[in-house]
């Protein structure tokens, strides 16, 4: 019996192992082809800043440990997009991993492998995990955070509190947006209790070590970028709270925008999975607050009510929550499954591959063949595609400039760093600082002025807070897509 136990063991982790493989290479099939969102390239630019200036130059951001993932593999040096969204892919894996692991203490190996494929076939985490953004980096230490303040349900070990601090830690570190998550030791202690016998003291006790360690570490971490000069917390927060001081902190509170944005949320999870898939999710839920299953729920829902009371909702901001509610949802299945025969967990697993042969596949093929056309919800389209900080537009006008003899480029547009890294080694792109209240307007003249010549080329995107004039001849407009703001070339004249 033993044995046979053994052998079933070493199957289910064999296959789960098998699950996080096939995730790891689908993620990377074509991972470059999407234009590089500006966020991205932030984080390439002050992983760069971070060697050139100092390790700690754009630490007002609240991202400064997404920054520091980058600079291990030195993005900026050669194919910087191709790289920095690998290293992120790379940070995700262990989350994905713990969401597996956490799915296992639920409903044994079952639930480890159908949380696998849950995540597999999430069109939102496959556009999302693709991206070199801090919220999946970030999202990935909460997710082992969370499993490993789990464990709590088998044994009150005051390392893994002591991990579940430190993971809590790093990931406020990559992203200060995922502090609502440092309810996560509170939900385990409320909920999990070591072979179901309830120890206050204990309890108290390793909650006190969880949440001391992550609220110690963090303050000294803020502590220490205030030492020297840097703020990481006001930006981030006041511009959740207030949107940096143009609206008043009630709105957090206000009921009817907190209705809007559970909407919003709804029909954004919608628009990647399906309306179907997320009302099973949802039910999913119901069913563990019917067992008392009540861990998973908290560490959702806990964290989104502040994400929904937040002023700014960006639909990358819920990388756990959407994790969590697959998590949730592949417990329920596998606890439904898991003990009966073998045509009823077959069936379950046929669905399951239809469901990612007719959702998650096109979606995953349109992402390598046709990143332009990805099925996305109309906001995210208009945001990663259509607006100023997406990157379409820039391969064209690299394409364009092929035939000309170019020194260098002035990019008098949003993401021009987008645009300097896709043709690194080719020419000097120069990316001035642009102020959107137009401030900048006569120093980019000046700019143009100085470096007029037949083989410098400037950039112009049809925004309002650069030059409409330029001292050259136009060559051509790049449109966008979904009437982007376009971008035009110049050649300078010779003064």
């Amino acid at each position: 019996m033993n044995r046979l136990k053994i052998k079933r063991s070493s199957l289910g982790l064999m296959i789960c192992v098998g699950i996080l493989l096939v995730i790891w290479l689908t993620r990377l099939i074509g991972i470059d082809h999407f234009p590089p969102f500006i966020d991205e390239m932030i984080h390439v630019h002050g992983s760069e800043l971070g060697y050139t200036v100092s390790p700690l130059f754009n630490a007002g951001l609240g991202r400064q440990g997404t920054i520091w993932w980058m600079m291990l593999f030195q993005a900026h040096l050669g194919s910087p997009v191709w790289i920095s969204r690998v290293a992120t892919v790379l940070a995700l894996l262990p989350g994905v991993a713990a969401l597996m692991a956490t799915a296992r203490f639920a409903a044994g190996y079952w639930g480890a492998a159908l949380a696998g494929l849950f995540f597999l076939f999430s069109n939102y985490h496959m556009f999302f995990g693709r991206l070199a953004l801090a919220d999946p980096i970030a999202g990935s230490a909460v997710m082992v955070a969370i499993y490993f303040a789990a464990r709590l349900r088998q044994r009150r070990s005051l390392l893994d509190a002591l991990l579940v601090g430190i993971l809590l830690t790093a990931g406020v570190v990559a992203k200060i947006n995922v502090a609502p998550f440092l309810g996560v030791p509170i939900a385990a202690a409320l909920c999990l209790h070591p072979r179901g016998k309830i120890n206050l003291r204990g309890q108290v006790i390793w909650l006190a070590v969880a949440l001391g360690t992550a609220i110690l570490l963090i303050s000294a971490f803020i502590v220490m970028l205030r030492f020297f000069g840097y703020d990481f917390v006001t930006n981030s927060v006041s511009y959740a709270l207030t949107n940096r001081g143009s609206a008043s902190i009630s709105g957090t509170v206000n009921i009817n925008r907190l209705i809007s944005s559970i909407q919003m949320s709804f029909d954004l999870i919608n628009g990647y999975l399906g309306n179907a898939v997320v009302l099973a999710l949802l039910a999913a839920q119901v069913v563990l607050l019917l067992r008392r299953q009540f861990y998973l729920v908290l560490c959702l829902f806990g964290p989104m009510l502040a994400i929904w009371a937040s002023l700014i909702q960006e639909s990358r901001f819920i990388v756990v929550p959407v994790a969590l509610l697959l998590l949730g949802g592949a417990v329920v299945l596998a606890q439904l499954i898991g003990d009966r025969n073998r045509v009823v967990q077959i069936m379950a697993i046929t669905i399951i591959g239809v469901w990612g042969g007719v959702q998650w596949l096109p979606f995953a093929v349109a992402g390598v063949n046709q990143p332009i056309n990805l099925p996305l919800p109309a906001a995210d389209v208009d945001q990663y595609i259509n607006s100023d900080a997406a990157g379409t537009g820039y391969p064209e006008a690299q394409a364009f400039l092929e035939s000309y003899n170019v020194r260098e480029v002035i990019g008098l547009v949003s993401n021009c760093q987008a645009f300097r890294y896709l043709t690194m080694g080719h020419y000097t792109v120069d990316c001035p600082a642009l102020n959107p209240n137009g401030s900048s307007i006569p120093k980019l003249v000046d700019l143009m002025n100085q470096k007029r010549g037949q083989d410098v080329f400037v950039l112009v995107q049809d925004i309002p807070y650069v030059p409409q004039t330029v001292p050259g001849e136009l060559l051509t407009v790049i449109e966008r897509p979904g009437n982007g703001p376009a971008i035009s070339i110049y050649q300078l004249s010779v003064p």
